[in-house]
């Protein structure tokens, strides 16, 4: 076989095993979505912080994917019906494409999603646009050069020090950019949460969300540190971020 065909074969393996995982996680409750029967697992704060690490947008979003339509089968307890997929695979996509320094197709993406958003009038009823204060860090994190590479560069490089705080920010990307803005578009839109009635759960959430989001992405930031440093201690160079590495090493002997 070759390399481009051994690598294939690897991710798929790692696909298989990340979806697994993240499935078995979807059992234990993280916290509630006030209003709704739906809840936040443990899965959604290692998949925010992990997936682009581990697999990168191709395999990420595919990961993402898969795992959106067997997680409500798993547990019901975390489906918002047929689109409930949409949500980590955007998830997966967005922190994958910002890994990858793609930011420009992120930002795109990105944009969508809020024009989606705005283009509801429910966007703009009473407090509604203060909800959307979790959507400027990710297009800060995105479009900001020195916050960006810099973000890019300690994961990369698994630097104890920076890590955690570059995880947090990967997995806010993650989970406010693909996740809850997606998530958000589907209850307007689709499933007819954007009206006066379930306004109590949306605008005057905002700290409960706050604070809750900040948590998951806290979790994931520590957990996802802890994991990508004991798997570089152990010298398995498998993941998204070795191969992202090499070709960053590589570079730099080209540009010498």
């Amino acid at each position: 076989m070759t390399q481009k065909n051994v690598t294939k074969v690897i991710f798929l393996a790692l696909t298989g095993m990340w979806v697994a995982l993240v499935l078995a996680c979807s059992w234990i409750p993280a916290y509630p979505v006030p209003g709704t029967p739906a809840v936040i697992t443990f899965s959604n704060i290692i998949f925010s912080s992990l997936t682009a690490p581990i697999l990168g947008p191709l395999w990420g979003t595919i990961s993402g994917f898969i795992f959106g339509w067997l997680v409500p089968y798993v547990n019901p307890a975390t489906s918002i019906g047929l689109l409930t997929f949409l949500s980590p695979t955007m998830a997966a996509m967005m922190s994958g494409l910002f890994l990858f320094n793609r930011w420009k197709e992120a930002t795109l993406i990105f944009a969508i999603e809020m024009l989606i958003w705005f283009s509801h009038p429910f966007a703009w009823y009473e407090a509604m646009p203060i909800i959307t204060w979790q959507y400027w860090p990710v297009l800060a994190f995105i479009v900001i050069p020195p916050l960006r590479e810099w973000i890019i560069k300690a994961i990369v490089n698994r630097d104890p020090a920076r890590m955690p705080a570059a995880l947090w920010c990967l997995a806010w990307i993650a989970r406010i950019g693909g996740d809850v803005a997606t998530g958000n578009n589907i209850a307007v839109w689709v499933l007819n949460w954007g009206v006066p009635e379930l306004y109590p759960y949306w605008a005057p959430m905002t700290i409960y969300y706050a604070i809750a989001d900040s948590l998951n992405c806290l979790a994931g930031a520590i957990i996802g540190t802890a994991v990508l440093l004991a798997l570089k201690r152990a010298n398995l160079k498998l993941l998204a971020v070795d191969v992202l590495s090499r070709r960053q090493e590589s570079l730099k002997t080209q540009v010498q």
